[in-house]
């Protein structure tokens, strides 16, 4: 997800991080889990409304269990039933379902539950738009955006990214229509009525925040193919089609560069991307990204928003390996995919205009994490006690998580870190991740022991602040600096870090440095020194 989409909504209480009675969140037994989703839905754009059948293929991952609770906000009409005609008990409160087996599973074994149902104006996970009376000049399109539990307004899942099914879209809506969903388009048949039915199809495994379709009236725009994968823009009018390829026409040299700088081929069938009014960001559907109309530029907008444009493009492809290919098993790893995609904005503008465009793209994140950990509160990037699993998506998960995956890789090299980088996308591709997935893998390549490194950038709140001071005694011919970590704050959980840092000090033309490891609140270096230094510098 684009970061300034989720920052803008995120909220700006100081103090703690967590608001008072807030619980450790983990992810859930999947004792039985859902493999398929089959979606029959038909939408209607007037009425705001979906109705149809999602049959839910399940999985046994042990003998013995018999029961399975699905998310679903608001569902009307709704009835269950096994597919197969099995004895189900099952129950609604509103939020979710939860059903019964008469008959527990037997390892391995897969059943399908057929869940019938109808949602009008869904809170939030699905939106319509269609003009009125009072607004005729409104665009036509039904359109899901998740991130991060808001499949469940529309779509009975288990909404969390642990849980990742295959997809199949059965989406009927008007002829005039363009359907699009994730996946490859096996078919599209017209019916009497003047509708049309649209089979989407997704192979790979999904979580449910990244399951998307978009049902509308669209302009199209080709923009060829890469490596055989066609990539295609849409948007509603009065946009136009050079309107699109002005906005995401660096697409192809950037999957040019993503493929190439991972070592692994685009994972995914196409890459089409679909820009609407009110999505208020991007977001990284799988082969199916959605835009906020505001990203669609005219002429005069393109010359100072283009840049712009071109980073949450390239944010939001990052995802299709991070977060998308690569998932987190739950939200505490967050930042495995917004930290990731965040710091592979950096790598673009280091490749493709130079080192200095990428450090000062780096000041501007150190400078966003700052504020907010000065302002606000500090945090571990990696934390299981939170709110709400969307208070994650701050400037420590984004600009904060970029900016350690910056030092990470200074500290291993780049030899070390990119062919890690590699292995890790390789060894877990279709697979969900922790963050001692990716430790384990920077050791293998590196042979670093890396705990405790990760343990305090990443586990614990909190950076490292320096104070220092210098006194020469001429008498001595000495000099002293005594350096204080003053981020250390024992009751806010904010430790002394472990550091590498340059002292360097300067008399006439001549400049000594000294490398010094930090792993203390408090140390003081003394340095043989002849004279008084005319300046000293600390790393």
């Amino acid at each position: 997800m684009d970061f300034e989409h989720a920052c803008a909504s995120h909220r700006s209480s100081l103090g703690e991080f967590a608001l008072p009675g807030a619980e450790k969140h983990y992810p859930p037994d999947l004792e039985i889990e859902p493999v398929h989703l089959d979606i029959a839905l038909a939408l209607d754009l007037v009425a705001r409304s979906a109705a149809g059948t999602v049959t839910v293929s399940v999985e046994g991952r042990r003998a013995g269990p018999m029961s399975l609770a699905l998310d679903a906000i608001a569902f009307e009409d709704l009835s269950v039933r096994d597919a197969e005609g099995r004895e189900i008990r099952w129950s609604y409160d509103g939020k979710k379902i939860d059903v019964h087996w008469e008959e527990s599973f037997a390892r391995g074994e897969r059943r399908r539950l057929a869940v019938s149902y109808r949602v009008v104006r869904p809170a939030s996970g699905l939106f319509f738009c269609a003009p009125t009376e009072a607004y005729p000049g409104e665009p036509w399109f039904a359109a899901t955006d998740h991130e991060t539990e808001r499949a469940r307004f529309w779509l009975p899942t288990v909404d969390l990214p642990c849980v990742r099914s295959r997809l199949d879209f059965h989406l009927t809506a008007e002829a005039r229509f363009t359907i699009l969903a994730n996946g490859t388009l096996v078919s599209e048949d017209r019916h009497a009525d003047g509708t049309k039915t649209a089979h989407w199809r997704l192979e790979s495994p999904c979580p449910s925040y990244l399951t998307c379709f978009a049902v509308g009236e669209f302009v199209r725009a080709d923009d060829g193919e890469f490596e055989g994968i066609p990539i295609v823009y849409f948007a509603p009018p009065p946009f136009s089609p050079a309107d699109l390829l002005r906005s995401f026409g660096r697409t192809r040299e950037m999957l040019a560069w993503m493929t190439k700088k991972l070592d692994h081929p685009f994972p995914y069938p196409k890459y089409f991307q679909f820009a609407l009014p009110g999505f208020g960001g991007a977001m990284e559907n799988i082969s199916l990204v959605s835009w906020d109309d505001c990203f669609v530029l005219d002429e005069t907008l393109a010359r100072e928003w283009g840049p712009r444009v071109d980073l949450v493009n390239l944010h939001e492809m990052a995802h299709s390996y991070f977060g998308d290919l690569v998932v987190c098993r739950d939200f505490a790893h967050a930042w495995l995919k917004e930290s990731w995609a965040t710091y592979m904005e950096e790598c673009w503008l280091e490749d493709a205009k130079g080192e200095e465009e990428r450090r000062y793209h780096s000041y501007r994140h150190a400078k966003a994490y700052f504020q907010e950990a000065d302002d606000k509160y500090k945090r571990p990037i990696v934390t299981r006690e939170f709110s709400s699993s969307w208070d994650l998506y701050d400037r420590h998960l984004y600009p904060g998580g970029a900016c350690r995956l910056h030092t990470l890789r200074c500290e291993l090299g780049d030899d070390v870190f990119w062919p890690a980088v590699a292995d890790y996308v390789r060894t877990y591709a279709g697979k969900t991740v922790e963050t001692d997935d990716f430790r384990r893998i920077l050791e293998a390549r590196s042979g670093r022991s890396l705990g405790r490194f990760f343990d305090e950038w990443f586990h614990t709140a909190g950076y490292p602040f320096l104070k220092v001071s210098f006194e020469h005694d001429a008498k001595k011919k000495e000099g002293t600096f005594k350096i204080e970590q003053a981020q250390v704050d024992e009751k806010a959980g904010v430790p002394a870090f472990h550091l590498a840092i340059e002292l360097a000090w300067t008399a006439g033309e001549a400049t000594e440095t000294l490398a010094v490891a930090l792993d203390k609140a408090r140390e003081t270096v003394v340095v043989p020194m002849e004279k008084d230094p005319d300046s000293v510098r600390v790393d």
